[in-house]
């Protein structure tokens, strides 16, 4: 609302004519306000006298209006509350029953007075308005829904508290406060804000009034809290301080944040356990904040002063008299100057909508709905007073600046204005002055060390992996290439090539299972667990599965005492098949349920207290987060254990056939002998291992797959690579004698040619090599008839035993 500007003369010369007046003018309409105020006395708890004082001077301001009410009077029926509710509610009664109507209720001066007021006074549609009420549990509407109040809830600190902490990066903070609704419904707020800014609150203590703080202050620095707010009333204070002291919190490592309305010195004089200086030693640059109860700048007002005008009139006003409670002076003049401006626009549209109601005709059953138009007056009410902008939110709060104040070499001095839409403004160009120069931490450093599997050895095992790939897709080859001849073909070459495509997969797990996210990034590494979930299982069954597969054909041929039994290779494929089923079905079900994710794990802090630092450990886990511990792991860890002891006992059983057909049973045995001893012992240890040793585990994991799978692949493979060379050395050693033979007897003459010879002798050398695949073939057979003779011989024992 715009009003003509009034010099001060106008003012002083109206306070000089109304001063001669007490009960308004014949030609305009009484309205009376209600007035609880704590005026001192006997019995009083707080006196805010200056509030009073305010208020009629502002009174006599609207009064004096012509652009305000002008058709109106407002008087004030004043009661004094002293701050006590019994005396609050007496007082209010009084107003009530007294003639004339109170049409709405200044005050109450104190949170404890305004809540059972407002409670009450709803039940007779008054509208009630504090300056100097300031607990957040009257900020709750369906409780208080006709209140407001035009000095900041004392929630509205959280705000700057929260600026001044993102402005020097801290992010934890502890909170100490008296154990009254007053700082408990804050404290509470002020909780829930850090959640929202996603700052921590690393202890929350209370204390009730006369009560030393040991235990509160000891928790609070067993946590390292660095940022401390204490929320009390001054004895509160100075039992805080003085303990606080003795338990060494203070210096350079803390900063005290504070409510700095108390009285500037109430670190002084303390009566018991601190001296002046120990207190300071630990009140020394404490931050405060408060609400900011006079404006900084010269802008004039809705009535016409700028601060420094509304100074002078008011000291002037009160014969310059200094009535306690000055600091909600501003806030009182402001709550009157409301009042009237939502009267008037009420009046307003009364007029305007041609009603015979006015507002005078308010009473308390709300026979014409005043209330109602009262109530959204003020809540959309904006205008600029004394003590700032004012206007109200959804709860009837006065959205207000604060200051940050700091006690710098004894004396409280205004370091920063903050403002709600523009943040905090620094009228210090240092900003705050901390002991010692640099700004304190929150608390200690906190280094961050990802435990992970070393470059070092990643590289090394990689390196191994590779080259055991490289070596078995040379056996792969060799295999291929080979497999026609005798001592390859009898060992079945086509599992073999499973085997060998089984031992890459393994090499090939033991690379994906070492790459990290800071490798190939978190979403790689995702799908790499899942990988890795599918390929160790399958790669073991196809390499294992092969070597198990023949074990058991050789163990069903010579075990079967009763009858003659022929394995063929489709019977040692339907094994591998068989297992390798078994395996994706379990893997299907874990991925169907619970499947294997990347999840960050973080450990127990380590505490450096010489470098002031925490060091905090994290790793990568591929786990299933929503099943039970090793569930799915150790399923797949019991079926493969069972196979490889199975596997064991098959070798152990078969260890003395010595047939020639089935040349590579031994080195069989012995590979399944180096596969599950080594596994038996490394799994339940990198089960057992402590997790944060990922390094270790990975080692022990990728040493055990990686010898494992290159003793299969040697045993395997190279007693045929030896033989196949062997063979081809031997004929070569025969043709070079036969040529030899053929030079000696045959020596070259003059005139002649060996053309002829040395044809005949590549014939003789053909006919050589056919007949020893023919031997080779008779030799197979024989060994065939031998086994049959072997059979019968059996059979034959056992018919003359039975007979």
């Amino acid at each position: 609302m715009e009003l003509p500007f009034r010099p001060v003369w106008f003012y002083l010369t109206t306070l000089t004519l109304l001063t001669l007046t007490t009960t308004g003018t014949p030609s305009l309409t009484n309205i009376t306000l209600g007035g609880l105020f704590s005026l001192g006395g006997s019995g009083s708890d707080w006196d805010g006298t200056a509030i009073l004082k305010a208020a009629e001077m502002a009174l006599m301001h609207v009064n004096s209006d012509p652009d305000v009410l002008p058709d109106y009077f407002l008087n004030i029926d004043t009661k004094n509350s002293k701050c006590r509710p019994g005396d609050g509610m007496k007082g209010f009664f009084e107003l009530l029953y007294e003639e004339p109507t109170k049409m709405m209720i200044l005050g109450a001066s104190c949170s404890v007075v305004s809540q059972p007021v407002a409670e009450t006074s709803q039940h007779w549609n008054m509208v009630q308005v504090s300056s100097s009420s300031a607990s957040d549990a009257l900020s709750f509407r369906g409780r208080f829904p006709y209140f407001f109040r035009t000095n900041p809830a004392q929630s509205g600190l959280n705000a700057p508290r929260i600026a001044i902490m993102k402005e020097f990066g801290w992010k934890r903070i502890a909170v100490i406060h008296d154990n009254n609704e007053y700082f408990t419904t804050a404290i509470n707020k002020f909780s829930e804000d850090l959640a929202v800014h996603n700052l921590t609150l690393v202890a929350k203590e209370s204390f009730n009034a006369g009560e030393t703080p040991t235990v509160q202050l000891r928790n609070i620095k067993e946590k390292d809290a660095r940022i401390i707010l204490a929320s009390a009333y001054e004895d509160g204070l100075q039992q805080v301080f003085c303990e606080a002291y003795h338990m060494g919190m203070y210096g350079s490592k803390y900063i005290w944040m504070l409510e700095s309305w108390n009285s500037v010195d109430w670190w002084k004089n303390v009566t018991f356990g601190c001296t002046e200086e120990e207190m300071y030693a630990v009140a020394q640059n404490y931050v405060g904040t408060v609400f900011l109860d006079l404006r900084e700048d010269n802008n004039y007002t809705v009535s016409g002063l700028n601060a420094r005008q509304y100074t002078a009139v008011y000291t002037d006003f009160t014969d310059g008299l200094a009535y306690a409670g000055l600091e909600f002076a501003p806030f009182g003049y402001d709550a009157v100057w409301a009042v009237a401006l939502a009267l008037h626009s009420v009046a307003k549209q009364l007029a305007s909508e041609n009603s015979s109601v006015r507002i005078e005709d308010f009473d308390y059953d709300n026979t014409h709905h005043l209330r109602e138009r009262l109530v959204e007056e003020l809540s959309k009410l904006e205008f600029e007073g004394i003590s700032g902008s004012v206007s109200f939110d959804v709860s009837g709060n006065r959205v207000a600046p604060f200051k940050i104040e700091q006690l710098i070499d004894g004396v409280e001095e205004t370091v920063a204005i903050y403002l709600e839409d523009g943040g905090l403004k620094w009228t210090r160009e240092d900003r705050l002055l901390f002991n010692g120069g640099a700004t304190p931490r929150d608390g200690p450093l906190r280094e961050i060390v990802h435990l992970g599997i070393s470059p070092s050895t990643f590289i090394v095992f990689t390196s191994f992996a590779v080259l055991g790939i490289i070596m078995t897709v040379a056996f792969l080859i060799f295999n291929i290439s080979f497999r026609s001849k005798r001592v390859v073909k009898l060992s079945c070459p086509s599992i073999n090539n499973v085997i060998a495509i089984g031992c890459c997969m393994c090499y090939l797990d033991v690379i994906l299972a070492g790459l990290e996210r800071g490798q190939v990034g978190r979403d790689t590494v995702e799908y790499l667990c899942l990988a890795h979930a599918w390929i160790l299982p399958i790669s073991f069954t196809l390499a294992f599965g092969g070597l198990f597969a023949k074990t058991w054909r050789v163990h069903v041929i010579f075990r079967n005492k009763t009858r003659r039994t022929k394995i063929f290779n489709y019977h040692l494929f339907m094994v591998v098949g068989a297992l390798v089923v078994v395996d994706v079905i379990i893997v299907s079900v874990w991925t169907a349920c619970d499947p294997i994710q990347l999840v960050q794990v973080t450990l127990a802090d380590q505490v450096d207290l010489v470098a002031d630092k925490i060091i905090v450990r994290t790793l990568d886990k591929c786990d299933s987060p929503n099943s039970p511990k090793l569930l799915w792991s150790g399923i797949m860890f019991g079926y493969k254990g069972t196979l490889l002891m199975y596997g064991a006992f098959l070798a152990w059983e078969t260890r003395k056939v010595t047939m020639l057909q089935l040349n590579d049973s031994k080195f069989i045995a012995i590979a399944i002998y180096n596969v599950a001893i080594p596994s038996v012992i490394i799994t339940p240890l990198v089960l057992l291992l402590d997790i944060e040793r990922p390094n270790v585990t990975f080692t022990l994991t990728a040493a055990c797959i990686t010898f494992g799978t290159t003793i299969t692949n040697c045993l395997i493979f190279l007693p045929k690579i030896i033989a196949v060379w062997s063979e081809s050395q031997s004929d070569g050693s025969q043709d070079q004698r036969i040529f030899t033979t053929h030079n000696q007897i045959a020596p070259q003459r003059p005139g002649t040619t060996l053309n002829l010879d040395v044809a005949k002798l590549r014939d003789k050398d053909r006919e050589i090599v056919k007949l020893k695949h023919q031997l080779e073939e008779k030799a197979t057979r024989i060994g065939e008839l031998l086994e049959l003779v072997q059979h019968f011989q059996l059979q034959l024992k056992l018919c003359s035993e039975k007979s």
